[in-house]
């Protein structure tokens, strides 16, 4: 009986509230920021790729859901051996991607019919991003920023949810050429020429509209447009049910640039 579960990663707790299964739910780690109402009432086992798995095992779970990077390994590792059910869900972010998490989490929890509606919601809102996508042909170039690390923007390459939610929007990404999360020097960054740059609303310090100013942002269109676009992060990159919504927010933000 899967009556006390353990999800490590957004997408997972998002997936099981929308599902209706938030009963089951005995913790959550930090990154399980939606619905608000998650971290509030269950208890807390940390960072999802910072997990102790003596934190998770003391929930006494009968199953662990979590998103493939969640980590480290060792404490993957030590939770399999355990003997408890441990089920690592797939962290690509697509439309079918999408869906497939909803229909594989609902078939583990019997609740196959919900699962279709939820999907309903989801496909719908697929459509809804693709005619909007017809009707605003224009590719803007978008740089997400995650950080400012010594001055130095840590950029979204390719591989990464940021890059994914980029082109789900109709959207280039500015540095598409590089891999994963990179930083990057003023005289990269303006040769980059984004239109746009995307950080998260709860991003560290710096990842505002004084970022623009400085040397290599100012050389670039984004800069002297003072174009940023800030968006909750879970909301953004969270690879749930709330996907094709932010999408479309996003194809829309960048439609005003």
């Amino acid at each position: 009986m899967l009556s006390r579960v353990v999800c490590i990663g957004g997408a997972v707790t998002e997936i099981l509230y929308a599902l209706g299964q938030q009963a089951r739910i005995v913790a959550v780690d930090t990154t399980s920021q939606y619905p608000p109402l998650a971290l509030k009432e269950k208890r807390s086992i940390g960072y999802m790729r910072a997990v102790s798995a003596e934190g998770v095992l003391s929930m006494r779970p009968s199953l662990v859901l979590a998103m493939r990077d969640a980590g480290p390994l060792h404490a993957l590792d030590q939770l399999r051996a355990s003997g408890i059910p441990l089920v690592l869900i797939d962290d690509t972010l697509s439309p079918a991607a999408v869906t497939a998490r909803v229909r594989q989490i609902a078939a583990l929890f019997g609740a196959e019919g919900e699962g279709n509606r939820v999907c309903a919601r989801i496909d719908g809102g697929f459509r809804d991003l693709a005619a909007w996508r017809r009707a605003h042909p224009v590719r803007k170039r978008v740089l997400f920023v995650l950080s400012l690390q010594n001055g130095r923007p840590m950029v979204a390459g390719k591989g990464t949810a940021a890059d994914a939610i980029v082109s789900l929007a109709g959207g280039v990404n500015a540095a598409g050429a590089l891999d994963g999360y990179k930083p990057i020097s003023d005289e990269a960054l303006a040769a980059l020429a984004p239109d746009a740059v995307l950080a998260m609303d709860h991003a560290g310090p710096g990842i505002d509209a004084s970022a623009l100013e400085m040397p290599g942002f100012r050389l670039t269109p984004a800069g002297r447009r003072r174009a940023l676009i800030k968006m909750d992060g879970s909301y953004l990159l969270g690879l749930g049910p709330r996907t094709p919504i932010a999408a479309l927010d996003l194809a829309r933000r960048l439609q005003m640039i």
